[in-house]
């Protein structure tokens, strides 16, 4: 009797406030050679590593991140987490047990040859045709998730690469996430070739947010940057994903991404901004060059131009004007804030 009233007035101390990932609860993230929680820069928690392709034993990886749940429920984050920009405070963690997002970044040819791409050093660019990952293939097991009703109807999953329209599977996964009525999916693209997969999603039940990088609004300018000649045929393919928009639903996200020396001024975001107005896009992102300012990219103290701070200024007064809708992601948003690289990155 007494052990018990000792019990219950020492009561072992919780921490009042957690850190919290939504990715480390229930996120699955395939890259080039690793099944992982989460793709941000600070790497995460891996499950798998040396991925090749073989069957996954998804129980195996559920007791794995069971047990890492149980720390993070003690205060005790894992190291790769520390500082990460997903990381937010909850009083107590969700216990639902369900994957709610699949991230799929296994794939790095691409049909153009981005100036800024983080994969330069290993990626196989100006690709013409669909084919397989050089990596691994996934939409079996994508499929087998769904089959061991593993995946929450709250889902999303996200197709990066690479671009999609050269990856030989990627209308199969599309379509299977549409035939489970998960809630959404997100796409990148160059817009460069056109996606049945995507028109597919967008005339779908489900929510889809797409961005497409043109970074300029002269075909001239475009072919610097994306080092092939395809302006006109973007500015075509977007046209006709925005025919198929669900007002409220969908987001077409126009993405402008500054590069030194080629679109770091406000006469060339200007006339962006005129150009996505015209189309008709209400959602707009305007990011820093992460090979500039990722610690894994560039070693080098890096800091923000002030030319930056001009040009953000003037995007948010004129997407405010033509009530465009700001999803600038928070690491760009950190670097204006602080000056340049965010602590701990």
């Amino acid at each position: 009797m007494f052990d018990n009233l000792i019990k219950f007035f020492i009561k072992k101390e919780e921490p009042k406030e957690l850190k919290y990932c939504r990715f480390l609860n229930g996120g699955v993230t395939f890259m080039h050679s690793s099944v992982r929680a989460c793709c941000s820069n600070k790497c995460g928690i891996t499950f798998i590593d040396n991925y090749k392709g073989e069957k996954i034993d998804w129980e195996k990886i559920n007791k794995q991140r069971k047990t890492i749940i149980e720390q993070c429920k003690k205060g005790k984050i894992p190291e790769n987490c520390n500082d990460c920009v997903e990381l937010t405070t909850v009083d107590k963690w969700p216990e639902d047990s369900l994957i709610t997002s699949i991230f799929l970044n296994y794939w790095d040819h691409c049909n153009c040859g981005c100036v800024y791409c983080i994969q330069d050093a290993h990626g196989i660019y100006l690709q013409k045709e669909k084919k397989p990952s050089r990596y691994y293939s996934v939409a079996q097991e994508i499929k087998s998730l769904f089959d061991k009703k593993m995946v929450s109807k709250d889902a999303r999953v996200e197709m990066v690469g690479g671009d999609l329209t050269v990856l030989d599977e990627a209308d199969d996964i599309i379509n299977c996430c549409i035939d489970n009525n998960i809630q959404g999916m997100d796409f990148h693209s160059s817009c460069i070739y056109y996606s049945q997969g995507i028109e597919n999603a967008l005339k779908s039940n489900l929510s889809v947010t797409f961005d497409f990088s043109l970074d300029c609004a002269s075909k001239e300018k475009y072919k610097q940057i994306k080092r092939i000649d395809a302006f006109d045929s973007v500015i075509e393919n977007v046209k006709k994903y925005l025919s198929f928009e669900k007002p409220g639903i969908d987001k077409i996200i126009a993405k402008y991404i500054i590069i030194d020396g080629l679109n770091d001024n406000l006469e060339e975001l200007s006339n962006w901004i005129e150009l996505i107005h015209s189309l008709g896009i209400k959602y707009a992102k305007m990011d820093v060059n992460f090979v500039k300012y990722f610690s894994e990219c560039n070693s080098l103290d890096v800091t923000v131009p002030a030319v930056y701070y001009e040009m953000y200024e003037y995007f948010n007064k004129k997407i405010e004007e033509y009530g465009i809708q700001d999803c600038c992601w928070e690491f760009s948003k950190r670097v204006m804030k602080e000056g340049g690289r965010p602590k701990g990155y």
